[in-house]
């Protein structure tokens, strides 16, 4: 028996190859941001933004972190990471997270606030 194949017209193969390209940055942005494109459909909201507040507040604000809170970040990236542990978190894990990202980001303002602040001071005093 003879079968024909099934060939995709122009729009259905300019569909596909659009979803495949969309797909891909998707990913990488998922990426980017330190999730798992896998696990991300299935975290609860509250996780998905702490982990994405932790791998900032570890990436772009390390030097504002102690040890302690270093440590709690990674531990908590670690327990999202994995796709069978992260369906058992509940949501309310994620808040000493996102309180703790507030609190660093406003020291890292009040710091950058001080710094402008004497640069205008510097800029004014100058002879």
């Amino acid at each position: 028996m003879n079968y024909k194949k099934k060939r995709l017209t122009e729009a259905q193969f300019q569909i596909n190859n659009r979803q495949k390209y969309d797909s891909k940055v998707t990913n990488s942005l998922l990426k980017a941001n330190g999730l798992n494109p896998q696990t991300f459909s299935t975290m609860p909201l509250e996780l998905v933004q702490a982990r994405i507040v932790a791998v900032e507040l570890l990436k772009n604000y390390s030097q504002f972190l102690t040890k302690h809170q270093t440590k709690a970040l990674n531990k908590f990236k670690s327990k999202t990471a994995d796709k069978k542990k992260c369906n058992q978190l509940s949501p309310t894990l994620a808040y000493p997270i996102l309180n703790l990202a507030t609190k660093i980001k406003r020291q890292a303002h009040k710091q950058e606030l001080q710094a402008r602040q004497t640069i205008q001071e510097l800029r004014y005093n100058q002879p």
